[in-house]
């Protein structure tokens, strides 16, 4: 039997693909992954990132902040893809 049922997120994403916003599509996923993962303090904190191309660039709000999550860089990328399903980010940077 088929099942013509899908999910509001399948379709999301592939209308993003046939519109070519595959990576705006990503960008709002890792966006989103990331205050999953780092919880609402630490995403108030957190006053400008972004997702292009593999690197999620972070800007914090606190150095202490950013030097923590900066030694556990490699940690968050796994958790944030982790939440996602898919090794969409590659690396993490702070500005």
């Amino acid at each position: 039997m088929y099942s013509n049922e899908h999910t509001l997120q399948d379709l999301l994403k592939k209308a993003y693909h046939r519109l070519d916003m595959d990576d705006t599509a990503n960008e709002m996923e890792v966006k989103y992954a990331y205050s999953k993962v780092v919880g609402d303090f630490i995403n108030r904190l957190t006053y400008a990132a972004s997702f292009r191309k593999g690197t999620l660039t972070l800007s914090i709000a606190s150095a202490a902040l950013k030097q923590e999550l900066f030694y556990k860089r490699t940690s968050l990328a796994e958790r944030i893809n982790e939440a996602i399903g898919r090794n969409v980010v590659k690396k993490i940077i702070f500005v």
